[in-house]
């Protein structure tokens, strides 16, 4: 039978210090110590030496007091969701998205950019000014910084040095990456979908496992089960976009024939027709037939995809990208469609739109140093 090593003292403090921290930001409430104490089931005195070790890193604030009926009013302990943030950039082939999230996953700033993507030592270099000049527009600490959060669109080496595939951006073979270095901070490169599927999940009461479908100009796809992001052995999982719905079908930016992407990206919309997303939105609203019936293609074939989606994993689906903030007009017939292809999903009760719409990548990219940093703690 295998034993275990006894927890030293200072993985013992700081076990306590982070199911202490854990507790007080679960709700965002303040406390006094003494209902702290109870819910924790912790001495007054290691409490209290908690609570001073997190008072000195600033995520708490004790200056309050709460109502008395008598006596000396208790102390509150009041959590601080602005003590430490991270930037979030979406980076793609049309545009540069920024956001600053803090430790409630508020978002601090947000801003968007037309610099579109190249893999370069300038761009990178361009990067590194519009971060400092969205930290300086937003009056931002940078002592507070956790860490910069980079998205792309497409499958990103384990090691996160070199892009592997992402049609997309025009890069169809591993290709190292030339644009981190200008960055003075510490810097994550991820996956678009898997950022703004662990954005979602971290945002969800409950978290439990769940999958993310990403409708933008490709389509892209995570799976969390139970808070973990399910990578797949070619750190390819969840692919959503190069699944194939109709064999045969239309061809795909990667090569083939009848994936998910050619159907229900954001592209199918606006380019086939010569219009922006907006605009054929817009034309849809004031009832071109045109664009109601290329609509009511792409609804079905969304239905098909997310009733694949769900009969695999058997999960909630959140539903983001850049499609999915003009869907909640339309959710109740997607429900409907879905609910036709399998009568056993009751009005598509497993579909949820994501809060944060074209916001989701770079929230979900700063989210990661959240996540790590309470972690940690």
């Amino acid at each position: 039978m295998a034993t275990h090593a006894p927890l030293s003292t200072t993985e013992l403090r700081r076990q306590n210090r982070n199911r202490l921290y854990r507790s007080l930001t679960q709700q965002w409430l303040p406390a006094t110590k003494q209902e702290l104490a109870l819910r924790l089931s912790m001495s007054l005195p290691t409490l209290t030496q908690n609570l001073n070790e997190l008072a000195d890193m600033g995520l708490i604030d004790r200056s309050e007091r709460s109502s008395s009926t008598g006596g000396r009013r208790p102390t509150l302990v009041t959590p601080l969701p602005n003590a430490r943030f991270a930037l979030g950039a979406e980076l793609t082939g049309e545009d540069l998205r920024l956001a600053a999230v803090n430790l409630r996953q508020e978002t601090l700033g947000y801003q968007k950019l037309p610099l579109p993507f190249e893999n370069t030592p300038d761009y990178g270099r361009r990067l590194a000014d519009l971060l400092e000049a969205f930290l300086d527009a937003h009056q931002l600490d940078r002592s507070r910084l956790l860490g910069v959060g980079l998205t792309l669109p497409g499958i990103i080496s384990p090691d996160q040095t070199a892009i592997q595939y992402a049609p997309t951006i025009a890069i169809r073979s591993t290709t190292p990456c030339r644009f981190l270095e200008s960055i003075p901070y510490p810097v994550r490169l991820d996956n678009d979908a898997n950022c703004g599927g662990f954005g979602a999940w971290w945002n969800r009461e409950g978290r439990q496992s769940m999958a993310y479908l990403s409708l933008s100009r490709g389509v892209g796809g995570a799976f969390l089960a139970n808070g973990r992001l399910y990578e797949g052995s070619d750190h390819r999982a969840a692919e959503f976009g190069h699944m194939c719905l109709h064999p045969g079908g239309r061809r795909c930016q990667c090569g083939r024939r009848g994936c998910l992407e050619a159907y229900c990206s954001a592209a199918r919309l606006s380019d086939d027709l010569g219009l922006s997303l907006e605009a054929f939105f817009s034309a849809l609203d004031q009832g071109d037939l045109n664009c109601r019936q290329v609509w009511e293609r792409y609804l079905r074939d969304l239905a098909l995809a997310l009733t694949s989606i769900h009969a695999i994993l058997d999960c909630p689906v959140i539903i983001g990208g850049s499609v999915s903030q003009y869907l909640p007009p339309f959710q109740g017939q997607l429900a409907a469609l879905v609910e036709e292809l399998d009568p056993t999903v009751q009005q598509g009760s497993f579909l949820t739109l994501c809060p944060n719409f074209s916001r989701a990548v770079c929230i979900g990219a700063a989210t990661h140093f959240i996540a790590d940093f309470i972690r940690q703690l």
